[in-house]
């Protein structure tokens, strides 16, 4: 990379000095620190840092003893005059403190974790601008010059300063105990179960501006798991706090562009509002880029809630009991001995001769096969004719038992346990606020999931009846997260309908939890926050929140049941629809038949003397039966 143009005559004056083997050791001249200050120095500068970034002053013989002992000690790598942003130490050398603060504009000491070693070979004033802290940021740094050694104040504490120190033992460390002294800290979360429960508000004056804050001045209103863990980290870190209440509709905000963000915590945090911020917020690389986000101490993972398989009738229900393939074989078997009985009578002239007609043959056998045609003439058929009657003695049989048994308990439709069967089923979904970001939802790579943007449908109040119908349709699916072995639902209106919805079985998504803090607040909170996870105590809050607060109905979207509320089941018209149907078409049928039958006996004769002749012969034969009956009588 480039050398930075304030000390561009280096490259010049000595263009080997990236090399460590290349530079001449000058052994004669002693340097005014010794090796073991050195080392100590070095050691409590660069705590977390794994390389270093070095700025050398323009004259560079005025301080090549003490580069030449930095890099002989210094353990890792260093880069000469280069700026890399994962090498969080810098190493600033020169003989005056003019050159240093030159130097100090191209460190990033906005960075909580950047450490500063500066040395001046040279002496220094009390008034020297090198001692302006405002120059440090959130960094970590250490002065030495020949006139002292001064270390910069932790970068929790308002207003920092730099501490002259008699030793270089006594320069600033590792905090083993972070100690805020009381300090209060601005925080800011919303109504989030099971994170946080605050609810109740009242207004205060902060920093001349009226703010709604939450009073949390009980145990009710002080609960939720991501609560009682900001309130460990307030007594371990030793801090007052006020927790404000988020304003405006987005939680977490949107990301516009590279350098500006709207609305949400977040915004808050990168506006210094609010110190810390919590009520499950997502660590992604869009909050990362802008904040700074603690180490995360839980993973979820974001699930949607279906409705449970309805039950279902069919107007084909009475087919159900045998498939497709065997009522094509019954089909198949009775034309196939149809052929074969009308064929026989055909060329048999002992052979019953009412199977000579094919449409009398295939009535007959359909009457026998469902048991109820049962002609006495069945000579030279008997053994053909029996053997079918017994074939269709098991199948109604087997066809009965079936019948009765799907008739009386009840279908369901498939359950919807995949993103593809969720699209299938043409579901929509939806929460209060702003539209999300997607990619941090969802993988926008699958064929699937990168649909489901599509069904998104805002929650506002012009949109709840749609939304309600859509639910009692069973076509809206809800939107929510695993937390341990309960699913919580992302907006707490859609609590009241869960207990007519199951866990769908793929998940959508994943996500960690953690703070957004500011940065002197990160390496703090994050070592808090490690001790509350290695020691089981945030394990134990989230078990203890959600035996209190997760309902029954919270539990039971995850039982497997398909609506059975034990009560009798009425059999209805649909599942015999086909049944009906079948009735009304042989009706019309044997309608049609008789008709047929009507106008043949009639020649060109009207039906309506045809009708007359029936009837007169029908009298006849009542009147003559009369006759009889009375002779025999006398």
């Amino acid at each position: 990379m480039k050398i930075n143009s304030v000390f561009g005559v280096l490259s010049l004056v000595i263009p080997v000095l990236t090399d460590r083997r290349s530079i001449m050791k000058n052994s004669k001249v002693e340097s005014w620190i010794s090796t073991e200050n050195f080392t100590t120095m070095v050691r409590k500068s660069f705590l977390y840092s794994k390389c270093c970034n070095i700025f050398l002053s323009e004259s560079i013989h005025d301080v090549e003893i003490l580069f030449h002992q930095f890099i002989d000690i210094y353990p890792h790598e260093y880069l000469l005059h280069k700026i890399v942003y994962d090498c969080q130490g810098y190493f600033l050398l020169g003989p005056t403190d003019e050159e240093i603060e030159k130097a100090m504009r191209f460190v990033p000491s906005l960075i909580s974790t950047t450490e500063i070693l500066i040395i001046i070979d040279g002496k220094l004033k009390n008034t020297s601008t090198i001692f302006d802290v405002s120059l440090y940021g959130n960094s970590n740094a250490n002065i030495i010059a020949k006139s002292g050694i001064w270390t910069l104040s932790e970068n929790y504490l308002e207003p920092r300063f730099f501490l002259k120190v008699n030793s270089y033992d006594e320069l600033m460390s590792e905090f083993e105990m972070v100690n805020l002294r009381g300090r209060e800290l601005q925080a800011c979360t919303f109504y989030q179960p099971p994170f946080s429960y605050l609810k109740k508000t009242t207004k205060k004056i902060i920093e001349g501006v009226e703010e709604e804050v939450f009073l949390a001045d009980n145990d009710d209103e002080t609960d939720g798991i991501e609560v009682k863990m900001f309130l460990a980290i307030a007594e371990k870190l030793n801090f007052t706090w006020t927790i404000r209440k988020l304003q405006g509709n987005y939680r977490y905000g949107r990301r516009v562009n590279n350098t500006h963000w709207a609305g949400g915590v977040i915004q808050l945090v990168r506006e210094k509002k609010v110190d810390i911020a919590f009520g499950s917020i997502w660590l992604t690389q869009n909050h990362n880029e802008f904040v700074n986000m603690t180490a995360p101490w839980i993973q979820m993972l974001v699930h949607f809630l279906v409705p449970r398989p309805q039950p279902i009738t069919s107007f084909w229900a009475l087919t159900r009991p045998f498939s497709v393939d065997c009522w094509i074989l019954v089909i198949v078997m009775l034309f196939v001995k149809s052929i074969y009985m009308y064929t026989r009578a055909k060329i048999d002239p002992k052979f019953p001769k009412r199977f000579r007609s094919f449409f009398c043959t295939i009535t007959e056998l359909i009457g026998r096969l469902v048991g109820t045609w049962m002609p006495r003439n069945t000579a030279n058929a008997r053994f053909e004719l029996h053997l079918w009657q017994t074939t269709g003695f098991l199948l109604v049989t087997a066809y009965c038992s079936s019948l009765a048994a799907r008739l009386t308990s009840s279908e369901y439709e498939e359950k919807i346990d995949t993103v593809r069967q969720f699209l299938e089923a043409n579901l929509s979904w939806g929460h209060t606020g702003q539209e999300p970001y997607w990619p941090d939802y969802f993988d926008m790579d699958d064929p699937y999931t990168s649909q489901l943007p599509s069904r998104h449908i805002p929650v506002h109040p012009e949109h709840e009846a749609y939304i309600y119908s859509l639910i009692s349709k069973g076509k809206f699916a809800i939107f929510g997260k695993m937390v341990d072995s309960i699913f919580f639902p992302e907006d707490e209106v859609f609590y009241e309908y869960i207990q007519d919805y199951r866990l769908m079985r793929e998940k959508v998504g994943n996500y960690y939890s953690s703070f957004a803090v500011q940065p002197w607040l990160l390496r703090p909170v994050d070592t808090v926050t490690l001790w509350l996870k290695e020691s089981g105590i945030a394990r134990f809050y989230l078990k203890e929140v959600l035996h209190r607060r997760a309902s029954s109905n919270l539990r039971g979207v995850l039982k497997e049941y398909n609506g059975i509320d034990g009560n009798a089941i009425v059999l209805g018209l649909t599942p015999l629809g086909a049944g009906f149907i079948a009735l009304i078409a042989g009706l019309l049928l044997s309608v049609m038949v008789f008709l047929y039958e009507i106008k043949q006996a009639a020649n060109s004769r009207p039906i309506r003397e045809v009708f007359r002749d029936i009837q007169s012969k029908r009298e006849k034969y009542r009147s003559s039966s009369c006759k009889k009956k009375t002779s025999r009588g006398n």
